[in-house]
């Protein structure tokens, strides 16, 4: 079982190598400059103090309370994480634990998998979401309706609620509507743009 489940969701995702990140940060300036202290430490703020941890067992709060104490020499190590790219590999490290969607899974579609990982991969993760926030709107198509802060995915579900209800209100005419459910699951794990 734990065989079969890790090349479902090891398949799940992996990239087919077909996506081109630099055509997509093609021309984004801002996102090229180097990092500084200040963005470190407005992610550690921004984290929740007691979320869910990684193998380190250390919650954000660790860092939050003892800023004062080892700050510098932090904030020295996600600098030259982010700048230079170094950094232990075992940051990197990431539980995946699967919990099921419904009372009585069948198959490993009905799982949904949740990642722990460490506090340090997610205030770096952190650092680098508060540099793309800028320049997203530019980035994903204005019909996207998550990931850029003003947009909803509620919208979407109103959306087709309010076109369900319109088709169901006409009622005259020989020209009819035709509504298409598509299952998008696990869209945004498998979707890669080729260039």
């Amino acid at each position: 079982m734990d065989n079969i489940a890790r090349h479902y969701f090891q398949h799940l995702f992996t990239s087919n190598g077909v996506g081109n990140m630099s055509r997509i940060l093609e021309g984004i300036v801002p996102l090229t400059a180097p990092f500084v202290v200040d963005e470190v430490r407005e992610a550690l703020k921004e984290m929740g103090p007691t979320k869910a941890l990684g193998d380190d067992g250390f919650p954000a709060v660790f860092f939050q309370r003892l800023c004062h104490i080892a700050g510098r020499d932090v904030a020295k190590f996600f600098l030259k994480v982010l700048n230079e790219g170094m950094g232990p590999t075992l940051v990197n490290l990431t539980n995946i634990v699967i919990l099921p969607k419904v009372r009585h899974p069948m198959n490993l579609v009905n799982f949904r998998p949740i990642n722990l990982c460490s506090v340090i991969y997610k205030i770096v993760a952190k650092v680098l979401v508060n540099r793309m926030k800028g320049v997203m709107d530019s980035c994903i198509n204005k019909f996207q309706s998550v990931f850029v802060p003003g947009r909803l995915i509620s919208d979407n579900a109103l959306l087709a609620y309010e076109i369900l209800h319109t088709f169901r209100q006409r009622r005259v005419g020989k020209k009819g509507f035709l509504a298409l459910k598509l299952d998008m699951s696990k869209a945004y794990d498998r979707v890669e743009w080729v260039s």
